[in-house]
């Protein structure tokens, strides 16, 4: 009786060291006390899923002169389809013209940039508007985004939608070569219609990360 008594406290003990463990504990069956391993779930937080489109390479060393150069604007296509496709990039311009008439003013700032981020539109951009092509800078941002329509060419896309900001109500139509890494970019406000000509990327300038497609 002594030693059944010192077996089950000895157990017992150790059942309560295992218990602090979150993986697992053990307890004794009455029956026989023969030790058994129970499987304690431990609860993790939920996976956060990205996702990514991959441009898969192939080696150019055995290749010849053209054809390297043909494989080299497919894949340059290709991260330009995906830009896209994603719905989650940035215009950066270089020129603005009031359309149709205004003159063409080049842009060397670096900090304007027109973002399409998913669900909602990021917006800093250089506008003129008037005879004596009064400059400002129009700076918003909105989630009301409507009539998002994609058309896909031999030579690019063509990307258009609507958004609103308060009663003022916005068009935008961008026009993105596949071959140049082009983008014309449209954008019609409430007072004057903008046209400008840049390129479009997935990364905020000044980013570490950041560097052009081309």
């Amino acid at each position: 009786m002594k030693f059944s008594a010192t077996i089950g406290a000895a157990l017992l003990a150790a059942g309560a060291v295992f218990a602090q463990s979150p993986q697992f504990s053990i307890t004794t069956s009455g029956a026989d006390s023969i030790p058994q391993t129970t499987v304690v779930p431990v609860q993790q937080a939920p996976a956060r899923i990205v996702e990514h489109t991959t441009v898969y390479e192939e080696p150019t060393h055995l290749m010849s002169h053209a054809e390297r150069r043909a494989y080299r604007a497919k894949q340059y296509a290709a991260r330009i389809d995906s830009l896209v496709q994603s719905r989650n990039y940035l215009f950066y311009p270089n020129s603005m013209q009031s359309w149709p008439r205004g003159a063409i003013r080049s842009i060397y700032a670096d900090y304007y940039f027109f973002g399409l981020l998913v669900d909602r539109v990021e917006m800093h951009m250089p506008a003129e508007a008037g005879v004596s092509q009064n400059m400002w800078a129009v700076n918003l941002d909105s989630g009301t985004i409507r009539d998002y329509r994609t058309e896909h060419s031999a030579s690019g896309w063509e990307v258009s939608f609507s958004f609103s900001d308060g009663d003022a109500d916005y068009r935008a139509e961008l026009f993105v070569s596949t071959v140049t890494g082009e983008t014309l970019f449209l954008l019609a406000m409430p007072d004057v219609t903008m046209r400008y000509v840049g390129w479009l990327w997935d990364k905020r300038m000044g980013s570490p990360r950041f560097r052009r497609a081309d």
